[in-house]
């Protein structure tokens, strides 16, 4: 415990506020807003919702009566930038449901522990308000910054320990036979079922509240040695102001997480980055020495191959319809997040580049050149018309190109503007 941090009643008796059919019902419709794929049993949220009484009923009886065991976990696997997957786990409606209700009764107790610095999956607080912490720590001048990283740690944090530290504050045995249900339930991948002896699967609604709790000593390991750190879920940077604190830090840290934890320091991606001299990366951003924040390269390549993949060159669509349905929802989240950075230049490129995949598309379904042709004398086109191939990518950057398909085209279908965002986020700098 830690020394700011004051004695707390014990809670004994948790499991009938989750099971209480109005905290159901709230954890379903979290569930719900989600969306999220079917589990091992096949169910969708909308076929739990059609028989929604009898199922929430058939869960709270399970729950009540100490018969509910959740099915495992369905994996995927998502690619990564590295070229390496990402495994997630995928649990049924009904688990999910019962995960949010024991989330919804579970955090209010934890959070009045949790740190000033710890950002990520709690209420109230954003990934935003992380960065903006680290930016504050480094005009402040500390400079040296632990750029840490833990391998696989939502699939490494040993199951006993976690309870121990779930037991810190909760002791009611039937929560926590419930939590370690959700821990050992196992893993169907392709067929094939296998125990999951640590983690706590990713994809659980409980998971990233687990991976905090369990977290919390490093939390609160450094708020009492006075350092800056600043962690989201398990990412998380320390600034120093000299390079022989942050190697002190550093091992004080891993002692921590590796002899006490259970967890592992990755070797090859956890350094110590004098600010000064180079970039590094958090959440997405890149720190740069001339004291920017910028969307990382990473980050910027995956936006691209997603653009890409919107905007097929060899598609026949009605083009308004695919910015509005496709391509306009991405753009927004993106741009939401990534906007809050500095530097307009390379949304203004961002920009020009998207529309010139639109008028390839737009191009490649008029497929025919009179349609083009057509479309410039209607914008006032006045000299000769010269035939183009419709399918040609330099073509899209062409004067008829541009012509037919000015800017106010874009604005006139609607498209999200990544300036227009930033203008709106940044009005200071426009």
């Amino acid at each position: 415990m830690g020394v700011h941090e004051p004695k707390k009643r014990k809670w004994y008796s948790l499991i009938d506020k989750i099971w209480a059919m109005p905290n159901l019902a709230e954890a379903f419709q979290e569930v719900k807003a989600n969306r999220g794929a079917p589990g091992v049993d096949g169910m969708t949220i909308k076929a739990f919702e059609s028989n929604l009484e009898d199922n929430l009923e058939a869960l709270q009886t399970a729950l009540r009566n100490k018969t509910y065991e959740p099915k495992p976990v369905k994996r995927v696997y998502i690619p990564k930038a590295d070229g390496t997957q990402r495994p997630l786990g995928i649990p049924t409606v009904g688990d999910r449901v019962v995960q949010a209700a024991a989330r919804r009764i579970l955090e209010p107790i934890f959070e009045s522990k949790f740190r000033e610095r710890s950002y990520g999956f709690r209420p109230g607080r954003s990934a935003h308000m992380a960065l903006e912490r680290i930016r504050e720590d480094l005009r402040q001048g500390y400079r040296y910054v632990i750029d840490a990283d833990l391998k696989s740690c939502f699939d490494t944090i040993p199951h006993d320990k976690l309870i121990e530290a779930v037991r810190e504050e909760v002791v009611d045995g039937s929560v926590l036979r419930l939590l370690s249900s959700f821990l050992q339930a196992g893993v169907m991948d392709g067929g094939s079922f296998c125990l999951n002896e640590t983690g706590t699967p990713q994809g659980g609604v409980i998971s990233p509240l687990l991976a905090n709790i369990y977290l919390h000593p490093l939390d609160e390991l450094m708020e009492e040695r006075g350092h800056r750190i600043t962690r989201y879920a398990d990412d998380f940077v320390i600034c120093c102001r000299s390079r022989k604190g942050a190697e002190r830090v550093l091992k004080s840290v891993m002692a921590l997480l590796e002899r006490k934890m259970g967890l592992r320091v990755h070797p090859v991606k956890t350094r110590i980055v004098n600010n000064w001299e180079e970039s590094f990366t958090f959440l997405g951003y890149e720190f740069k020495p001339t004291k920017w924040m910028t969307p990382s390269d990473k980050t910027l390549k995956k936006f691209k191959e997603r653009v890409k993949e919107i905007t097929r060159r060899n598609q026949t669509v009605n083009v308004q319809e695919l910015v509005k349905r496709r391509l306009n929802p991405y753009l927004r989240g993106w741009g939401n997040y990534f906007t809050a950075g500095d530097g307009i230049t390379r949304f203004k490129e961002l920009d020009a580049w998207i529309r010139r995949r639109i008028r390839m598309v737009q191009m490649r379904s008029w497929r025919k050149p009179r349609k083009l042709l057509r479309e410039m004398r209607r914008r006032g086109w006045k000299g000769e018309l010269t035939s183009i191939c419709m399918t040609r990518w330099r073509n899209s950057n062409s004067r008829h190109a541009h012509f037919a398909m000015p800017k106010q085209w874009f604005n006139e279908i609607g498209l999200c503007s990544l300036v227009d965002m930033y203008n709106e986020r940044h009005p200071q700098r426009g």
